[in-house]
């Protein structure tokens, strides 16, 4: 009686205990890759935003605004990317923003959100997000698009976000 109860459970241990170790060896083989593919497809979206860049430098972000979760430097000084995450209107919104040497904006780009199909994707959107190429840390003429206004604010202050921190990398 106590063979046929401890056999299935230590049965069931071992088999529990080999799959662990080959997922394990499988994280440890494929999460080096997973993390070089990241890192390459962060390369190419920053690469896209300032495309005569010859590379980035991550910057430290402890003196920036708390919105800045990365920044970067180009190693040619053409610009700075920061990555800024802001509050929406259903929640994180997370964009990526190109500033050149001068302050002016190159591109931005939505790269994660979760806002109301339909409404709230203006923001990934071209007639929004162009608006900002050219633009310097006074944004003039933009403003919040009706019906979308929270997640649109959001957006523009992320951008804001994004040159004030480029002014205290600056030293302005």
């Amino acid at each position: 009686m106590k063979k046929d109860f401890v056999m299935p459970i230590a049965v069931l241990t071992v088999i529990c205990l080999v799959v662990t170790g080959a997922l394990a060896l499988m994280n440890s083989v494929t999460a080096p890759v997973i993390e070089a593919a990241a890192a390459g497809r962060a390369f190419a979206s920053m690469n896209e935003k300032i495309p005569h860049a010859t590379g980035f430098i991550p910057l430290e972000t402890d003196s920036l605004p708390r919105t800045i979760r990365a920044a970067y430097k180009a190693e040619n000084d053409a610009g700075y990317i920061f990555i800024v995450s802001v509050n929406g209107f259903s929640g994180e919104i997370r964009i990526m923003a190109a500033v050149d040497s001068e302050g002016r904006i190159i591109r931005s780009s939505t790269l994660q959100h979760s806002e109301t199909q339909g409404i709230g994707t203006v923001i990934e959107e071209e007639f929004f997000i162009g608006r900002f190429d050219g633009l310097d840390s006074e944004l003039e003429g933009i403003s919040a698009v009706t019906g979308a206004t929270v997640t649109t604010a959001a957006y523009i202050n992320a951008i804001r976000e994004a040159f004030e921190a480029f002014e205290i990398i600056r030293g302005g």
